[in-house]
């Protein structure tokens, strides 16, 4: 029979295609929504692994992130994912994830984490469970360009499997960057300076016109 902690790892190696099967669904935003948890988690979709002392139940939707306060919890725009006794049960897996579809004009996504934890995960995934970009492995910002017009889902998770809750997940200061650059200031300058010469050279070849006849 196995243990929790080998059911535990057992569970986490399909993780991915679990939370993605919910991830890509009908609650798929236009685009990242809320990323700087300034309305709590609005757009977000969160599960919960429950151990209680004699069942274990895996992936257990949150209705009510407030159920699961020690679990989910945000500051400004950081937020805080940590295993930990909710009453008498055990929540051994926290995992928070929203899917999106990537702007015509996006260019990045980027972000900063930390972790204390047996097993955390921050990582992009496509609609066919495919891994884009992990953000431990392949650095804090995800290459966007050319994910345009996709359907994307970016996700984090903690975990623990010694027995021992308190393993914690940070993130904070998402950012999605775009291509949609201003007119830099000098350049429009130069061109205003220019059509105010070009009018002046107009007006007086005009009045010089009139002046000959």
């Amino acid at each position: 029979m196995l243990n929790k902690k080998q059911t535990a790892v057992m569970y986490w190696s399909c993780i991915t295609l679990l939370m993605l099967a919910l991830s890509f669904s009908s609650k798929a935003s236009a685009t990242l929504i809320n990323s700087s948890f300034d309305n709590a988690f609005e757009g977000w979709q969160g599960q919960v692994d429950i151990f209680d002392g004699a069942n274990e139940l895996f992936f257990v939707d949150v209705n009510d992130f407030s159920d699961f306060s020690k679990n989910f919890s945000t500051n400004a725009d950081t937020l805080f994912l940590s295993t930990d006794f909710q009453g008498a049960d055990e929540i051994f897996g926290v995992y928070l994830f929203q899917s999106f579809t990537v702007g015509a004009t996006a260019h990045s996504l980027s972000l900063a984490f930390s972790a204390a934890a047996d097993f955390f995960q921050v990582a992009l995934f496509d609609s066919n469970a495919n891994l884009l970009h992990d953000f431990d492995t392949d650095g804090v910002t995800a290459d966007l360009s050319v994910l345009r017009g996709q359907l994307v889902s970016l996700e984090f998770a903690v975990g623990d499997t010694n027995f021992s809750l308190g393993d914690t997940l940070t993130v904070s200061n998402i950012q999605l960057a775009d291509t949609s650059v201003e007119v830099p200031e000098p350049f429009s300058f130069s061109l205003l300076l220019m059509a105010l010469i070009g009018l002046w050279v107009r007006r007086n070849s005009v009045t010089s016109s009139y002046t000959l006849r």
